[in-house]
């Protein structure tokens, strides 16, 4: 394996029953320009399909796999368990998060580093970028995830999920910072926005407008981007009625608890008002015409006020 090497990135993928898209996947990432500097730590999920037994066929035909099978924890305890593993064990440069079902461009990771490496090496940072939104074969649908159009801050990310896990690049800075901080995953809804949101409070976060990532959707990834205007309209009631904004102001709360000492006065005092005007329709008017929370977008800004007045984020 390359752990040894100056320059080493570890890929952290978290398998679970993905046998009908993992092994294309795995290729891709085999298939990097700089596949000579890649460690693909995988780890099954308590897979209960042939997903082991394709990941152990691929690990004897890639020497830079490292396969840890493990019981079923669940996505989230699965990713930090494999961040842990790979910061403590072993000394990476960089860390990258893989899903299982999309499919990565060759120079993805070369051009996360190449990103990286133009920043200071010293402080902690976060990488993101776009994709592409394909179907179940891999065919574009035309759209794209989040681009970039305003500054990625705080009262941005604290309500967006603006960088896809599958597209986050970390530093070693970053990671260990990430590991140090103990939490309780089962108050974590999304890894993604969690780590995106240490990075805005604590770290520096580097967004690439251009995508690297062929992001699939398909029948078992039904609260994605979706494939048309209509089934992303779709996808919008399906979150809606998983409630969704609900779940991710849960965790923003829970996120307040862990990291209030490092938010700025004004970060604090904005989701103060988040959390204390959600009860009176009055306080809730007053206090949207004011909120700095916002989205890249001004009609989903828009759309934030409005589910907010509608109490879809209470918790």
């Amino acid at each position: 394996m390359c752990v040894n090497n100056k320059e080493n990135v570890a890929v952290l993928l978290s398998a679970y029953n993905g046998e009908k898209y993992i092994a294309k996947q795995v290729e891709s990432i085999e298939k990097q320009t700089i596949s000579d500097d890649i460690t693909l730590i995988i780890r099954n999920d308590g897979s209960t399909d042939n997903t082991l037994n394709i990941l152990q066929n691929l690990a004897k035909k890639y020497s830079n796999i490292m396969l840890i099978n493990g019981k079923n924890i669940g996505l989230i305890r699965s990713f930090f368990t494999l961040l842990e593993f790979a910061v403590k064990k072993y000394e990476f440069e960089f860390y990258a998060f893989s899903d299982q079902d999309d499919y990565w461009q060759k120079n993805k990771l070369e051009s996360a580093i190449g990103r990286l490496d133009h920043e200071k090496r010293d402080i902690p940072l976060l990488y993101g970028c776009t994709s592409i939104i394909v179907d179940e074969d891999l065919k574009p649908t035309g759209f794209k995830t989040q681009t970039q159009k305003k500054d990625i801050t705080f009262f941005n990310s604290a309500i967006q999920n603006i960088i896809p896990g599958h597209n986050q690049v970390l530093n070693q800075r970053l990671a260990t910072l990430l590991v140090d901080q103990p939490v309780n995953y089962s108050k974590i809804y999304s890894q993604d926005l969690w780590i995106t949101n240490v990075a805005a409070v604590m770290v520096e976060i580097v967004f690439d407008n251009n995508p690297h990532t062929l992001y699939r959707m398909h029948g078992n990834n039904e609260l994605g981007y979706g494939t048309s205007r209509f089934n992303r309209i779709i996808s919008h009631l399906k979150r809606l009625n998983k409630k969704e904004s609900k779940k991710i102001a849960m965790q923003l709360n829970y996120f307040y608890e862990c990291y209030k000492t490092a938010l700025t006065v004004e970060q604090r005092k904005e989701l103060e008002n988040f959390f204390e005007s959600q009860k009176k329709l009055k306080d809730r008017i007053k206090y949207t015409n004011k909120m700095r929370l916002y989205r890249q977008n001004d009609k989903e800004t828009f759309l934030l006020k409005t589910l907010y007045l509608f109490k879809q984020y209470n918790i």
